[in-house]
């Protein structure tokens, strides 16, 4: 039997599999039209804790044109850096607004009792966790692409999805304890509303949000786990169905359900 061709006979360049240029452009299309409505509604309401979002937003349409460069010339390394990082990175970038929309949403309801964590501690403890994970992540993707240091970047990756991870399911945790609740709270029935949608509206809203990034770094720990030779990592049509369509309707989610349409001027 004849030996499978390498790598680098296929053309693939640094890519274990050939990279797709029609995925590539199309998500950076549909990432960039949602990063430039997020940047023009944040803009309108002045909601400025919508920054982490927007920023990961247009990082995600960044990553994906450079991605589709990349797979272009796959044997670039620079370009190849920035796609990794720009798509891996964001999604930390969406928890730091999810963590502060919650702290606002528990003040505008009035019930810091029913939250575990009091809301002025909230974006502190959560947002903490997250850079933290962030830096490790980042860290962790720039020294996997070096070939002498790829297997102690791949570890550090892996600490960072896991605190990310460990954050995000003690914030899920939150959330829920919080809803429960306040369904049991005379509060519940004196709550005005001040846009077109209710507070429990984007509570949901944030809960399905956490569910679809929660499952993400799942998915990212996996492929990680397994390693550069691993079968997701070789794959690459499972990085599309796991990680850029989930974060595609994470950040979409927010197009639907916008804070400055439920919390009050003073807590915007």
């Amino acid at each position: 039997m004849a030996n499978s061709p390498t790598t680098a006979e296929v053309g693939n360049g640094i890519y274990p599999y050939k990279p797709s240029q029609t995925a590539g452009m199309m998500m950076a299309v549909l990432f960039g039209m949602s990063a430039a409505y997020h940047l023009i509604i944040m803009i309108k309401k002045r909601t400025w804790f919508y920054t982490p979002l927007t920023i990961g937003a247009i990082m995600m349409g960044a990553g994906y044109i450079a991605r589709y460069i990349s797979a272009k010339s796959p044997s670039e390394l620079g370009v190849y850096i920035i796609q990794s990082l720009f798509i891996i990175l964001p999604p930390s970038l969406y928890a730091a607004t999810i963590y502060m929309i919650y702290g606002r949403l528990v003040l505008y309801v009035n019930a810091p009792e029913a939250s575990i964590i009091r809301p002025t501690r909230v974006t502190k403890i959560f947002v903490c966790g997250d850079v933290l994970a962030f830096f490790l992540q980042a860290g962790g993707g720039g020294m996997m692409a070096q070939a002498s240091m790829a297997k102690l970047g791949q570890k550090i990756m892996l600490i960072g999805l896991f605190i990310q991870l460990m954050f995000f399911g003690f914030f899920l945790s939150v959330s829920l304890v919080f809803w429960k609740r306040m369904q049991s709270s005379a509060k519940l029935y004196t709550i005005p509303k001040y846009g077109k949608h209710t507070w429990q509206a984007l509570l949901k809203f944030l809960l399905g949000a956490a569910v679809i990034i929660i499952l993400r770094c799942v998915y990212r720990v996996i492929e990680f786990a397994q390693g550069n030779d691993g079968y997701l990592a070789t794959h690459e049509v499972y990085m599309y169905l796991f990680d850029s369509a989930p974060m595609l309707v994470v950040q979409m989610m927010f197009h639907f359900v916008h804070a400055g349409d439920v919390f009050p001027p003073v807590l915007i």
